[in-house]
């Protein structure tokens, strides 16, 4: 009798551990097996309106002649990862990091160096006017970006940008927002929940990075130069309508777009566009061929002093 019950509960116990197992992390499998699936709800919003107010700020800097900015530096990040959490995975061949990932030792490094010499943070409007020449900025000025919002960004980068009362853009692939705030994974391969989203939208613009078109087809190009327009405009309509109000910004996904892409955001009121082509910002540039300077694993603290400018 002892043995039946045994022999009942032992794989009764089993399935309701594995069947919690599956509801706590049903998100992130999804993404991990399905990575083109999308999880948040198409015509859902993530409230978080009244805490992006501060995005449209704009501050009187009080410059004397001289000391307007003529150029800044758009910083572009990934992943953030905690240096004990680097695991064999991380690799892309044994030797070298992914490209996407920076060490959180490195990442508070270059923070400590930005707070250091003073550099001030835009946002999104004070950059916006910057490149139409309609404000004046300090030489020191910077604009940190995130790309498709891991939810890494909330656990190790926020803490050490909110440290130092920086900001950032956040552009999110909006499909792949969870509703459920999934235990963290220090692999990185999490995208950031609305827990996450309202926890941090003080330091983070969260701005569009598609619903579901950061993706490439079977011949390795992006959905945004290979889809009809009709298909990109819904995509976009619908990220837009997870997270955006107004004044909307937007990352092309692995930095790849056309002129009807431009088109389709133009039509859409989007404000301006960012690409991944290496170079620094100057006034009068295409607001919808913005240029970012990559942050990579790699990068020595003399390497990230070269991407801002600093001597």
């Amino acid at each position: 009798m002892k043995r039946n019950l045994i022999n009942f509960l032992f794989p009764l116990v089993f399935l309701l551990t594995f069947s919690c197992l599956i509801y706590i992390f049903s998100d992130t499998l999804v993404h991990a097996f399905n990575p083109g699936h999308s999880v948040f709800p198409q015509d859902k919003k993530v409230d978080i309106t009244d805490c992006q107010e501060w995005t449209q700020t704009v501050r009187d800097f009080n410059l004397k002649p001289g000391e307007e900015a003529n150029r800044i530096t758009v910083l572009m990040y990934h992943k953030i990862i905690d240096d004990q959490n680097i695991q064999e995975g991380h690799y892309q061949d044994g030797n070298s990091l992914q490209e996407t990932i920076v060490l959180k030792s490195e990442f508070e490094k270059q923070m400590a160096l930005l707070k250091k010499h003073d550099y001030v943070t835009l946002t999104a409007a004070e950059f916006n006017l910057f490149m139409d020449n309609k404000i004046d900025i300090p030489q020191n000025s910077i604009l940190l970006t995130f790309d498709d919002g891991f939810k890494n960004n909330y656990q190790e980068a926020y803490p050490i940008l909110k440290k130092y009362n920086f900001t950032a853009l956040n552009f999110v692939i909006t499909g792949n927002i969870t509703e459920k705030d999934n235990k963290y994974d220090p692999m990185g391969q999490q995208y950031l929940s609305v827990s996450d989203m309202k926890k941090s939208c003080d330091i983070f613009d969260f701005e569009s990075h598609t619903y579901n078109f950061h993706q490439r087809n079977e011949d390795g190009k992006a959905y945004l130069v290979t889809k009809d327009k009709e298909a990109i405009m819904k995509d976009l309509k619908i990220s837009l309508g997870n997270i955006s109000d107004n004044q909307p910004l937007f990352s092309y996904p692995y930095g790849e777009y056309d002129l009807e892409t431009i088109e389709v955001i133009k039509e859409l009121g989007i404000q301006s566009a960012f690409t991944v082509k290496y170079d620094d910002v100057r006034p009068g540039k295409d607001l919808y061929e913005i240029p970012r300077k990559t942050v990579f694993p790699n990068d020595t603290i003399v390497d990230f002093m070269d991407k801002i400018n600093l001597k």
